[in-house]
């Protein structure tokens, strides 16, 4: 994905002060730098992946942003941050065969106003190996409903570069 599009796939601006977000299997940070774009000024994002060579293609600041690269694999290992503000999961939660226990390990790292943004392909029909435990919209709202996240906002969606499934954003926040 291009960087304008993942810009775009997030929305608008995000909260109006300084931030702590964690990036999980951010890879060489397309959404990191789109995430950097949407946070204030003065924020920091953790950016969590477990190639340390995706790690290598992280700047250290985007956009009055700080980005602060952690090796490790955010199922596995611990999340070492205090409580953030949000969490940003793109492309991350098809790879993830217990997603529940993973979103209820999210909800105990967050701020009890924090959000969390997904990044997904919507569908539900496995795509092995890219796509091998798909995750569309609406069984996405029911499993975070779940982790007592039960207010769901659409952010945008695009066409996918492989053409199975349109790739959706959508926050999700405490009810």
């Amino acid at each position: 994905m291009d960087p304008a599009d993942a810009i775009a796939l997030l929305g608008g601006p995000i909260g109006t002060g300084p931030q702590r977000w964690a990036d999980l299997g951010c890879g060489t940070g397309t959404f990191t730098r789109a995430l950097a774009h949407r946070l204030p000024a003065g924020s920091t994002i953790h950016a969590m992946d477990r190639d340390p060579q995706a790690l290598r293609a992280l700047p250290a600041r985007a956009h009055g942003v700080d980005i602060r690269p952690l090796l490790g694999d955010l199922v596995r290992d611990p999340w070492p941050w205090p409580p953030l503000d949000g969490m940003l999961w793109a492309n991350v939660l098809h790879f993830v065969p217990d997603r529940p226990a993973l979103l209820q390990r999210a909800a105990t790292h967050l701020q009890p106003d924090g959000q969390w943004i997904v990044v997904e392909y919507d569908t539900d029909v496995p795509r092995p190996p890219w796509v091998p435990y798909p995750l569309g919209f609406e069984a996405l709202v029911t499993l975070a409903a779940g982790a007592g996240f039960t207010q769901a906002e659409r952010l945008g969606e695009r066409p996918s570069v492989f053409g199975h499934a349109r790739i959706y954003a959508v926050r999700l926040r405490r009810g």
